[in-house]
């Protein structure tokens, strides 16, 4: 028998850890979450906030065996992830197997090798109840939102519908910005710009000032106006008034966190927020490198923080020093910090546990998502530790009368981090020639170039996770669950990578915006994760946050309730499903579409493709056989009413008529 049991969410999370600890200990998985609160019942008392747990349906066999397991070891390690989700499970489960939280000891590593591993098991600590209250405050505060606004919302619009705390936000951040896009009305504007030669080479330089005042984007909007300017500008002569040589530092990224790992992943590799944490989850846990055994290769991946331990620093600039050189390396080891005054727990940057893990060298071991995600992590960690890349920039600024000219040229003068992780930077025209202040030249060409001012940019998966970041709403954990729900529920849908909202979603933000103005409102919701971060950090009492935030949503629900009482409900259209078919004339996808006469299908080329077929419903069987064939019996409907018929018809046709 071995001595040690450990406990873990994930069974790859187990076979890794199994690979390392050894003969003397067994390592069992939870599979995710054990314990919550009722799917179907609120269950919370609203009185003292006390939650009613139970186990999940889909993990009673789970617990079962575990609890079993768990009577014959002396010492139980809970092994889960390290942060408030994992800290809750460690406790659940340690609850179901009926153990003192005081006799159970608590290991959480940032990475999953062997020394890191190793290390924790030496130093294990008791299970963080601060923590287990934050998670348990957003769980119930959850918990209250859905269950309270679900059943009004299921007055104002006549259907079943679920709203969220986060979810809610997200959604009408989407909702406004399509608002005001659909609000949104073009304004023409004209860029002009004059053309030189020297030495048989053109260049450009662009109006940017009229007598001495700097020009606004938008400031020359009328053709009459570009008219205007140009005439005056085709005749005249243009005076080099400057020619400034200036080189800056650009320095790198910072390695990952959560939120940037999401929003890089989105934009370089096509990746769902939510399909970037699965592979990131892969990465972590551990992957079989063959004959170097299971291995994590990344740190963990939810997480707030830039900072990188002093350890993999070192690490790290070794690497580079042997790959690319000195002059690569930084005079001082970079600093990263984050940005956010909210930050969660202090945990490391999402990084390689082993730089010379190159990711060409273990590409063969890894699937394509992984490979490409961890190649993402990589090259941004590497690129972080490097010598800051040099630019320099040439600024020529000229004038031809009232006119005030300018142009640049940006060139790399040594690449630094970019060896690793190229960037783009705006590098303006390529001059072929050098300029002299007081040279003088005369305009051979103009150009008034005709521009439209656009729209704001719908939110993407990776701008809204930059947006909720930025509010401070949700966290690590949170971002990539709120934007699948939000799917999952129907209320957006996503065009070219963009996120659009669905007409229900529209009105659930209209509704929640006139009644319940707080459970929307950015900055009250930031405020109330900053309540969550300080119970996780023992300066707040959870149940009096809990307390505090029901008492102000009460009132607000009883306004909503009579503001909403002889409101009709609203029609709300579904959104079109397909059917699996393609279209019979064009070959475009069948759609189950609704008219004011009931559903039917088409096809979704329409109005190009009128296609339509009535949605006829499968017969029913009655049970019985037919007495004349005996094939089975069918409930069947004409213009008369229902009726009894053989699903032999036409060659059988029996019939009887359905006694009432």
């Amino acid at each position: 028998m071995h001595k040690n049991l450990v406990i873990v969410e994930s069974p790859t999370k187990a076979r890794t850890l199994t690979h390392f600890l050894g003969k003397d200990f067994t390592v069992r998985a939870t599979f995710g979450h054990i314990r919550d609160l009722p799917e179907h019942r609120y269950g919370v008392n609203l009185a003292t906030f006390e939650p009613e747990y139970e186990i999940l349906p889909k993990k009673r066999r789970v617990a079962a065996v575990l609890k079993k397991i768990a009577s014959g070891f002396e010492e139980i390690f809970m092994a889960t992830d390290e942060d408030r989700e994992g800290e809750a499970i460690a406790w659940h489960t340690a609850e179901i197997l009926g153990r003192n939280i005081d006799e159970i000891k608590r290991v959480a590593f940032h990475e999953i090798t062997p020394s890191a591993v190793l290390e924790s098991f030496q130093k294990p600590r008791k299970i963080d109840l601060s923590l287990v209250n934050a998670q348990q405050a957003r769980r119930i505060l959850d918990r209250i939102v859905g269950y309270e606004l679900s059943p009004f919302l299921k007055r104002a619009l006549g259907r079943v519908l679920s709203a969220g705390r986060v979810q809610s936000v997200a959604l009408f951040l989407i909702v406004q910005r399509e608002k005001e896009i659909n609000g949104f009305v073009p304004v023409p504007y004209w860029k002009i710009r004059v053309f030189l030669v020297k030495d048989g080479k053109k260049f450009y330089l662009d109006l940017v000032s009229i007598d001495g005042k700097k020009l606004e984007a938008t400031e020359i909007n009328t053709q009459e106006m570009a008219d205007k300017i140009v005439d005056e500008l085709k005749n005249g002569v243009v005076e080099i008034n400057s020619v400034d040589v200036t080189t800056r530092n650009q320095r790198p990224f910072p390695p990952f966190i959560t939120s940037t790992l999401q929003q890089e992943a989105g934009i370089k590799l096509g990746f769902s927020s939510t399909k970037t944490m699965k592979v990131a989850q892969e990465l972590y846990e551990g992957v079989s490198l063959g004959k170097r055994g299971r291995i994590g290769l990344i740190t963990y991946m939810r997480t707030d923080s830039p900072s990188v331990a002093r350890v993999a620093q070192q690490k790290a600039i070794f690497y580079i020093k042997e790959k690319f050189g000195a002059n690569y390396v930084p005079d001082r080891p970079p600093i990263y910090k984050t940005r956010s005054s909210t930050a969660q727990e202090a945990h490391e940057a999402i990084r390689p546990t082993q730089v010379n893990l190159e990711p060409d060298g273990v590409k063969a071991h890894l699937s394509k998502e992984q490979y490409r995600l961890y190649k993402l992590v990589w090259d941004r960690f590497i690129a972080s530790q490097m010598k800051s890349a040099v630019i320099e920039t040439v600024a020529i600024s000229a004038n031809c009368g009232r006119y005030g000219l300018e142009t640049k040229m940006s060139t790399i003068v040594f690449d630094g981090f970019m060896k690793v992780l190229p960037i783009k930077i705006d590098e303006g025209q390529y001059l072929e020639t050098k300029l002299s202040v007081g040279e003088k030249f005369p305009v051979v060409d103009t150009e008034a170039k005709k521009e439209m001012t656009r729209p704001p940019a719908r939110y993407t998966e990776a701008t809204l996770i930059k947006t909720l970041e930025k509010f401070g709403i949700g966290r690590p954990s949170t971002y990539a669950p709120t934007i699948a729900t939000l799917y999952r529920r129907r209320y957006i849908h996503s065009e070219k990578k963009s996120l659009v909202p669905e007409e229900l979603g529209m009105k659930i933000t209209d509704i929640l915006t006139e009644y319940f103005p707080d459970i929307i409102n950015v900055e009250f919701t930031a405020k109330m994760e900053e309540s969550l971060d300080e119970i996780a950090e023992g300066k707040k009492n959870w149940i009096e946050t809990l307390q505090a935030f029901y008492n102000s949503f009460l009132p607000a629900l009883d306004r909503a309730a009579l503001g909403i009482k002889n409101a009709r409900p609203a029609p709300i259209k579904k959104p079109a499903e397909e059917v699996g078919r393609s279209c019979p004339k064009c070959g475009k996808p069948l759609l189950v579409r609704e008219s004011r006469r009931g559903q039917f299908i088409g096809c979704s080329g329409f109005p190009k493709c009128k296609y339509i077929e009535s949605e006829k419903k499968p017969a029913e069987e009655v049970g019985r056989p037919c007495p004349k064939c005996g094939k089975p019996l069918l409930m069947r409907r004409s213009r008369y009413g229902q009726f009894i018929g053989c699903s032999g018809f036409p060659e059988c046709k029996y019939t009887e008529s359905i006694k009432k």
